[in-house]
């Protein structure tokens, strides 16, 4: 057995939903790569089952490409992020976390692989779990769970549209800098208090700073995270060197009952060097994984607030535009340029800035309170997402310990035979 292979039939991606005890299961398995060359892409079977309102008590399996689901996400944050929901962030394109060497095309997307062919299935196997997680989040909110294109994507049978706007990510990313750039530049100007009015922050600033503090954090738990994952891997590889070496020295020893105990130990050690591998994909798809969702779901909450700040930015700049054109007529008024047409004109224009800034201020209290749901609601998730990866990472180890100590106590009673 290769030890760097990808553990597959242990690794649990999302929490257990078997059972009419939740409303749903999703699975996304089987995942079938089509074509050749350049046109390669692997398509993925998603198996989605209602047991509960509001979804269909029946059970639904569609095929599906990764594009598909870039798609899913651009239309959901198109449709929802304006109004302030928190849209769970899109698996990424490249997942690997390795040393690399070259890189060859899968499909549309460039895999950047090494020599080693098991890193094929380690990327296919990462992607997979991640877009299961995706679902199960989109399909553990309350609102974006009734969605029409998230129950299309569930339900409908056969190809989808293909989403044009899932290619150029690199590009969208740039905008999105630039926006993010401008918008802070516009946060100087629309500072989100005002006591005269007795309007202040406070709630969302502590917040924003709480997000800013736990992004940081999460940022060092992975990067330490993925050191460890890295030394985990180093040691695989340099127990299956042993195991190698021990073999071959093994098959040139002369005395039998040394080269017995010798050929038992390179078995041993092949053992161990296998049992360190689930132990390093689980420290991957557990916790560095896992530390790297929940920094796309802080994003996510930022780009939350991010559209509160531009809702009453909205505002504002209504109830400036409203205050510049009273002042124009009263100083029309003043000069005596202001006849009953032109007063009419200005009074319609008053009148429409009027509703305007009713309107934008209706949106932005609607907004902040979407918000604050939200982000009361990934408080509580997140607690429950960190502890069942905590927990399912634990029985890994715990498993992969009793199975290394029952290999080494098998073979000293082995070694003890020698004569």
């Amino acid at each position: 057995m290769d030890p760097k292979a990808p553990m597959t039939s242990e690794v649990v991606s999302t929490p257990s939903t078997n059972g009419c005890d939740k409303p749903f299961d999703v699975n996304v398995t089987y995942p079938v790569k089509v074509g050749d060359g350049m046109s390669a892409y692997i398509v993925y079977h998603v198996v989605f089952t209602g047991h509960q309102p509001p979804f269909d008590l029946r059970t639904f399996n569609v095929t599906r490409r990764f594009s598909d689901f870039l798609g899913l996400h651009a239309k959901l944050l198109n449709q929802y992020q304006c109004t302030g929901i928190i849209i769970p962030s899109a698996p990424d394109k490249n997942v690997l976390g390795r040393a690399l060497i070259f890189v060859y095309s899968l499909g549309t997307t460039m895999v950047k692989m090494s020599k080693d062919t098991s890193l094929e299935n380690e990327f296919i196997e990462r992607r997979r779990i991640a877009l299961e997680r995706f679902l199960y989040r989109l399909l553990s909110h309350p609102v974006l769970r009734t969605d029409s294109n998230l129950r299309e994507f569930l339900e409908h049978e056969g190809d989808l549209p293909r989403s044009v706007n899932t290619q150029l990510i690199s590009g969208a990313s740039a905008k999105k800098m630039f926006r993010n750039f401008g918008d802070v530049l516009g946060k100087i100007t629309y500072k989100m208090e005002d006591p005269e009015e007795g309007f202040v922050d406070e709630y969302f600033d502590l917040k924003t700073e709480e997000l800013e503090s736990w992004e940081r954090q999460l940022k060092r738990l992975h990067g330490a995270l993925t050191s460890l994952v890295t030394s985990t891997q180093d040691l695989v590889s340099s127990k299956f060197a042993v195991s190698r070496a021990i073999s071959q020295l093994a098959n040139v020893e002369e005395h039998t009952g040394l080269a017995q105990a010798l050929g038992r130990l390179a078995d041993t050690e092949e053992n161990v060097s296998q049992r360190y591998a689930m132990l390093a994909d689980a420290e991957l798809m557990y916790l560095a994984d896992c530390a790297r969702d929940t920094l796309g779901i802080i994003q996510a909450c930022k780009d939350a607030l991010d559209e509160r700040w531009k809702a009453f930015r909205n505002w504002k700049s209504a109830e400036n535009a409203l205050r510049l054109k009273r002042e124009l007529k009263v100083k029309l008024e003043l000069a005596g340029r202001c006849d009953q047409r032109k007063s009419q004109g200005i009074d319609a224009e008053l009148e429409e800035l009027s509703v305007r800034v009713e309107s934008e201020k209706n949106n932005f209290e609607k907004v902040t309170q979407v918000v604050k749901v939200e982000l009361d609601r990934v408080d509580f998730t997140r607690f429950d997402d960190l502890k069942q990866a905590a927990t399912q990472f634990l029985q890994i180890t715990l498993q992969t310990q009793e199975k290394l100590l029952e290999n080494w106590e098998s073979y000293l009673l082995q070694a003890k035979t020698i004569n």
